[in-house]
């Protein structure tokens, strides 16, 4: 008689296979929750600034310009600037991109939501297309009211990312040394310093579901908060004495890391300090001169500073910091602070605002940036 045939036995998982094969729901779990997130926007919404009229919550930069905003007659780029559209980048163009703040973005008199017709990276793009010809260097302006340097490296890890840019400007240091209420939360202002945890969460970046589950996390903060008479503020008051956003340490770091994101991406970095309109002896002493209920004061008792003198010396320290960084580095600073100070007869400031200038101070940042790129060859005249 013949042997019948023996069927072999059931092949056997490895200790691997078995592990992925218990995460396959999980995983599909994750996937379909990511897909409905980013269908609803989920993501994008939070529970602060609902009444401002500038601002609107962002889970990962804790505000950001209301996307409806219209500026002069212009509504913000789709993706929430005071500029071009971001397109992929054409053949044979220079692409500069310009990070920063409100001085940036273009503002003047923020108390009153007022804005320049051409804040300095628009002026630069009509400079260049006027006498070196259009079609071969676009300025995008990155800057964003009230972002301080820690988001300004954020955007270049988020929103920022993929726009492949030649040359990347960077302007802060007004909001670092001034202080807001999301400081209060605890180290709202600093990144991850372990190098691995960080690719972690650039890799979380990319979904929708990391900044939903930040927002969830402040609406639950904000949960279990105390209840608060109607019209209190959404956060805790500010501290008693100064305490910046941003540290002059974390400052510094925060300029290095910004410049190595921005070689990462192929781009030359240039630092530029911040101008305030605290040019001269004289100057110093009109602003010390106001009276108590001037617009300019504010600023002083909202950072807990005793006076005007007291500001500038602070501002100049973060000044330093970048001169400081850019002579590290080996990059160039664009020294706005002391271009100012060269040309204080001009009305580079109006008496209400010591932080943002007057169109012909933008004006003159705008010329300092073409000449610099004409320095180097970057632009030519036209023929």
């Amino acid at each position: 008689m013949s042997t019948p045939p023996q069927s072999s036995p059931p092949r056997q998982l490895s200790p691997g296979a078995k592990f992925l094969a218990s995460l396959a729901p999980t995983i599909a779990l994750l996937i379909v929750a990511e897909v409905v997130v980013r269908l609803t926007g989920a993501a994008t919404t939070c529970p602060t600034y609902t009444e401002s009229q500038l601002w609107t919550c962002d889970p990962l930069l804790y505000f950001t310009a209301r996307p409806e905003l219209v500026i002069r007659g212009q509504a913000l780029n789709h993706a929430g600037f005071r500029s071009r559209e971001f397109a992929p980048k054409p053949p044979g163009i220079f692409r500069v991109l310009a990070i920063g703040d409100s001085c940036t973005f273009g503002m003047t008199a923020p108390d009153n939501y007022l804005f320049v017709k051409d804040p300095y990276p628009q002026r630069l793009e009509q400079l260049i297309a006027e006498r070196a010809g259009a079609d071969k260097v676009e300025v995008l302006n990155g800057g964003q009211p009230g972002y301080n340097s820690y988001q300004g490296l954020l955007l270049l890890r988020t929103k920022l990312r993929n726009l492949h840019p030649d040359l990347i400007t960077v302007r802060f240091g007004w909001n670092d040394h001034l202080m807001s209420p999301q400081n209060q939360v605890g180290n709202a202002f600093r990144e991850l310093r372990n190098p691995f945890v960080r690719g972690v969460q650039d890799l979380l970046l990319h979904t929708a579901l990391y900044p939903y589950a930040k927002r969830l996390g402040m609406e639950a903060q904000l949960w279990m908060q105390p209840a608060a008479p109607p019209g209190a503020p959404a956060f805790k008051p500010l501290p008693r004495e100064w305490d910046p956003n941003v540290t002059i340490q974390d400052y510094e770091y925060n300029l290095r890391r910004i410049v190595e994101l921005g070689r990462q991406q192929g781009a030359q970095v240039w630092l530029l300090t911040s101008p305030s309109a605290f040019l001269t002896p004289g100057h110093l002493l009109r602003y010390e001169q106001l009276p108590q209920d001037a617009l300019p004061r504010r600023l002083l008792t909202m950072d807990r500073l005793p006076s005007f003198r007291r500001m500038m010396e602070i501002h100049d320290a973060y000044n330093a910091a970048v001169r400081a960084v850019g002579a590290e580095l080996n990059i160039p600073v664009i020294d706005m602070a002391q271009l100012y100070r060269d040309h204080a007869d001009q009305p580079l400031f109006s008496m209400q605002d010591i932080l943002h200038p007057t169109q012909t101070g933008y004006d003159l940042e705008a010329e300092a940036l073409y000449d610099r790129l004409f320095a180097q060859g970057i632009i030519k005249p036209r023929q």
